[in-house]
């Protein structure tokens, strides 16, 4: 993705999955349904690290619009 994709193109569970997300920092991989993670990864507003999900500086960004 060559932007940060706007919050209006996320669906409810997206943003919602991406708050909780940011909102903890970290967030083992199977809390999330599979398809809303495969979507936030490619958006790259998620990254998986350490065995969960961490936001990136976009997800920050976008959660907090």
């Amino acid at each position: 993705m060559d932007r940060i994709p706007r919050a209006s193109e996320l669906t409810a569970d997206e943003m919602s999955a991406l708050r909780n997300i940011v909102t903890s920092g970290f967030t083992p991989g199977g809390q999330i349904n599979r398809r809303g993670r495969n979507r936030l990864l490619e958006l790259g507003l998620i990254q998986l690290a350490m065995g969960g999900l961490m936001p990136t500086p976009a997800g920050r960004i976008v959660a907090r619009l």
